[in-house]
């Protein structure tokens, strides 16, 4: 197992998705792929099962179209801490990355006035 640190958060990893068992814990996960001398990252999910969230996700068809020889890297951050907060990381990660995170987005706040 690596550590990576995202924006203030530790993730452990990587699980392959397809090969190695996800727990079943409320967590963080980051879907990623390899992309050159690094990893680019494909989505951000969280949940009270994250293997359930992972394994049940609309979002693995773009995963798998984009992943690096379909090899798909999972890392979970398993910090304690309530559903809104795990929510609270998932857009500012994405909004952050909003132009290279290509399997996820978030939705937009319109004026309606």
């Amino acid at each position: 197992m690596q550590t990576i640190q995202i924006d203030g958060l530790k993730f452990d990893g990587p699980y392959v998705l397809g090969r190695d068992e996800l727990p079943n814990v409320p967590a963080i996960a980051l879907i990623i792929t390899e992309a050159g001398e690094g990893f680019k990252i494909m989505s951000v999910l969280h949940g009270v099962n994250i293997k359930e969230e992972i394994e049940n996700s609309p979002k693995q068809d773009c995963w798998h179209k984009h992943a690096y020889h379909d090899i798909i890297d999972i890392y979970l951050n398993l910090d304690d801490m309530p559903e809104l907060k795990r929510e609270d990381y998932r857009i500012r990660c994405i909004e952050k990355r909003k132009d290279v995170i290509f399997c996820d987005e978030v939705t937009k706040i319109v004026d309606d006035w």
